[in-house]
């Protein structure tokens, strides 16, 4: 699946309501790198980011960055973000 930075966007805010109860109303995603090598960079919220982090590491094994650094992922770990939160909206 390929993803963008909405959709990586989105996952995280449903990631955050998931763990936080809530979702901030700001992340930030950038792109870098071309298309062929892209990794994404996620900004979440300082109030959010170790939950989501700790989610998402033990869920898809992701690294957990310092508190309040940003999340860097592939194309690969951002698409799986995508399905994990996708699963959990059809499982509702």
């Amino acid at each position: 699946m390929a993803v963008t930075t909405v959709s990586i966007r989105l996952a995280l805010r449903k990631i955050a309501e998931i763990t936080c109860g809530m979702s901030p109303k700001v992340i930030s995603v950038t792109a870098l790198g071309d298309p062929t090598h892209r990794v994404f960079a996620a900004s979440v919220p300082l109030e959010y980011h170790a939950e989501v982090c700790s989610y998402l590491a033990k869920r898809v094994g992701l690294h957990v960055p310092v508190t309040g650094a940003p999340l860097f992922l592939t194309s690969e770990q951002a698409s799986a973000v995508v399905e994990l939160a996708l699963q959990r909206d059809e499982s509702h």
